[in-house]
């Protein structure tokens, strides 16, 4: 059982949704989180939030769709703790909409971030995780088992992750390297929450009242029982693994319900333009 308590952990985009409550949980375990987002006012109030709770914390502005930023990032991180024990990869933007819709720019900027994002991060920290013998988690979603309709480019982006995923476990074996994939399922999100829509746009997510979605803090807990344990990959959720099993032994049965199930995948993954 690999112990948290007093190892360093970095998780990406964590200012809110899923990263911020998977530092909450890392914070009240012991560990010493290097939180991280783009908006420098997110990023003081969660930190002054998670210092409050006597969490040890490092505030570490940086947008992992850039190299150099990636790099930075860990630069920082290991200034702060002298070294890196746990890397989740947690940033990402979500998207829907009509793949013909869908212009160059949004494709390049949703791989950019969820996959790309995962790439360089990743990259940087390894030398440092190879050291601690420590666990790098990749966080995907259920979209990254199955191309759903009118979510390609967000299912493209994720499924991306776990060829990613496969081959460095298998480079890293003997290294004493954890390398785990999360494949989350829907959420209870805040209603702010937004994606990205085919022209770049941000939008509110479609009607999702009629699917029964899953707290952050029980999906958080999930996640580092994972890490905790470490195992390769954990399909969240009953609605996931029904999917999983599905795919595994019955794959005609998934066509046939994303068939005849376009119009509620249409409610749930399209986009609604802002009120």
């Amino acid at each position: 059982m690999f112990q948290i308590r007093n190892k360093v952990a970095l998780v990406t985009g964590s200012t809110a949704g899923l990263g911020k409550e998977l530092a909450f949980q890392l914070g009240l375990g012991g560990a010493r989180i290097a939180l991280n987002g783009r908006d420098p006012a997110k990023l003081q109030m969660v930190t002054r939030e998670f210092k409050a709770n006597g969490f040890e914390i490092a505030a570490i502005k940086g947008d992992v769709s850039s190299p150099e930023e990636c790099r930075e990032i860990i630069d920082q991180c290991i200034e702060a703790f002298g070294g890196l024990d746990i890397l989740i990869s947690n940033a990402g933007v979500g998207s829907g909409g009509l793949f013909e819709d869908t212009t160059p720019e949004t494709f390049r900027k949703v791989f950019e971030v969820n996959t790309l994002g995962t790439i360089y991060i990743t990259r940087f920290a390894l030398p440092h995780i190879r050291q601690s013998r420590g666990s790098i988690v990749f966080i995907s979603s259920l979209a990254g088992l199955v191309g759903l309709p009118y979510s390609s480019l967000y299912c493209g982006s994720k499924m991306a992750l776990t060829a990613l995923a496969q081959s460095l476990r298998t480079e890293l074996s003997g290294t004493g390297v954890h390398l785990g994939i999360a494949y989350v399922g829907f959420l209870k999100n805040s209603p702010e929450k937004r994606v990205v829509g085919p022209a770049g746009e941000l939008q509110r997510t479609g009607n999702r009242d009629n699917i029964r979605r899953q707290s952050m803090e029980k999906a958080s807990r999930a996640i580092i029982r994972l890490i905790r344990k470490r195992k390769h990959e954990m399909v969240m959720s009953a609605l996931g693994k029904a999917l999983s099993l599905a795919l595994r032994f019955a794959p005609w049965m998934i066509r046939l319900i994303l068939l005849h199930s376009k119009k509620k995948a249409l409610e749930a993954y399209k986009p609604m333009a802002n009120p």
